[in-house]
């Protein structure tokens, strides 16, 4: 540690000494509210969790470096397309990660309406020209449409390229992150670069396709992982989670009873609202009406939901009183939900964790509420499953943790007892009633 020149190595030891003193204080304090709030095990299992994760961290991943280098030239070509198709038609080169030249270009030379930033605390609001705005100007102006979306291609293209892409690996050519287990608030990992400045957030690996206009085709950054020599690389996740915690919080019989049938909800509430029995989950209706209906679940409004899909507020007032119509549950857990964290100001999830508010009582902060129940449940449940397969399974190793998904490898000499013994471990029975 360098010294300035008024201080001295007795400055120092004071400082660090005192750091330990309170932190220990602060320790002793967390440890009696946490046995008055009767959350010994929310406590117990989150100290203990460190280990995996450690170990995951130190891990890493291999990378196909082969492929990496060819993805690499290929996001490199697709953008310097793009920088080139700009310059022919606006007369001028442009850089669209510079917001003075982009607001330059959209506010002053084309005279479009003005769009502006939230204000921060403090702050005054300013000019934008981010995602929002760029479509929110596509649709007022048609005609710049083609300059807009080629705008948002090399955006799209420049996240791929120096985000993930080439991101920088660690001395072993292996990818590495540091995991945040206190990252967010419903008890989702964050990650970022590790310690040593390399690595990036494995958290949101894209997998690329193609867009929904069917135009710019982006790469599966995923496919760049690979398993070690003599390993097989697995992804197993959890099918259509936040429903099902919702199914259960609700105590929704019908649907509980779907999800127990293999079938899917969704289209099978789609078929019924539609009156189309042909509806399936590649049919356009299906994925409108998915949105709508996660969005209901978590009190979103008709204007909101309108807002958000791109339909009428009056479709959206009768879809959603149709649907709170039939699955009756729902909208008594919503209701008496709402009446519980106004009382209590907090929210507990089955596992027995807790989210406390301080904020103003309104439609905000219920709404806040009531999407943390199945989000943490669901980053619960796959923590549990990475500590049964840490504990009992050492032959099998975990890799990545993606939300509501375990990526690892195990070896493949023992491929059918490894898939079997991985399902197994995700046998865990949520305790609800």
């Amino acid at each position: 540690m360098a010294i300035n020149a008024h201080e001295t190595i007795e400055d120092h030891w004071r400082y660090n000494c005192e750091d330990c003193v309170r932190t220990r204080e602060i320790g002793e304090v967390s440890a009696r509210v946490i046995e008055q709030l009767g959350l010994q095990e929310v406590e117990r299992f989150q100290q203990e969790f460190f280990w995996p994760v450690l170990q995951c961290m130190i891990r890493g991943v291999r990378i196909d470096k082969s492929l990496r280098q060819s993805m690499a030239l290929t996001l490199h070509d697709e953008i310097a397309q793009r920088e080139q198709w700009l310059r022919d038609v606006l007369g001028h080169p442009l850089n669209p990660r510079s917001p003075v030249q982009m607001k330059a270009l959209f506010y002053e030379d084309l005279r479009c309406k003005p769009n502006w930033s939230k204000p921060k605390p403090g702050e005054p609001r300013t000019l934008t020209c981010d995602d929002h705005a760029l479509e929110k100007m596509a649709h007022e102006e048609p005609l710049l449409a083609p300059i807009i979306r080629t705008i948002q291609e090399y955006r799209s293209l420049g996240v791929f390229l120096g985000t993930f892409v080439n991101a920088p690996l660690d001395i072993d050519d292996r990818m590495r992150t540091s995991y945040n287990i206190c990252g967010a608030e419903t008890f989702r990992f964050s990650s970022s670069e590790n310690a040593f400045g390399s690595g990036t957030n494995l958290q949101n690996i894209p997998m690329g396709g193609e867009d929904d206009d069917g135009g710019l085709v982006l790469p599966n950054v995923r496919r760049l992982f690979i398993p070690d020599d003599g390993f097989i690389i697995f992804d197993t996740d959890l099918s259509k989670a936040d429903l099902r915690i919702v199914a259960w919080e609700a105590g929704e019989g019908e649907m509980k009873a779907m999800l127990k049938e293999g079938r899917d909800p969704y289209v099978e509430t789609a078929r019924e609202f539609h009156k189309d029995p042909t509806i399936t989950k590649n049919s356009p209706q299906y994925r409108t009406f998915k949105s709508f209906c996660h969005g209901t679940h978590y009190l979103g409004t008709p204007h909101g939901l309108a807002q958000r899909l791109g339909i009428t507020v009056r479709d959206a007032e009768r879809t959603q009183k149709w649907y709170l119509g039939k699955y009756l549950a729902i909208a008594r857990w919503q209701e008496d939900f709402k009446r519980k964290v106004a009382s209590r100001r907090y929210v507990e999830n089955v596992f027995g964790y807790r989210r406390y508010y301080f904020d103003r009582v309104d439609e905000a902060m219920f709404r806040e509420a009531i999407a943390w129940v199945p989000q943490s449940t669901v980053a619960l449940y796959i923590n549990r499953i990475w500590m049964n397969i840490y504990k009992n399974l050492p032959h099998i190793q975990i890799l990545l943790q993606v939300h509501d998904s375990l990526v690892g490898q195990f070896p493949s000499h023992r491929q059918d007892e490894c898939i079997k013994q991985i399902m197994e471990c995700g046998q865990i029975v949520l305790p609800y009633e």
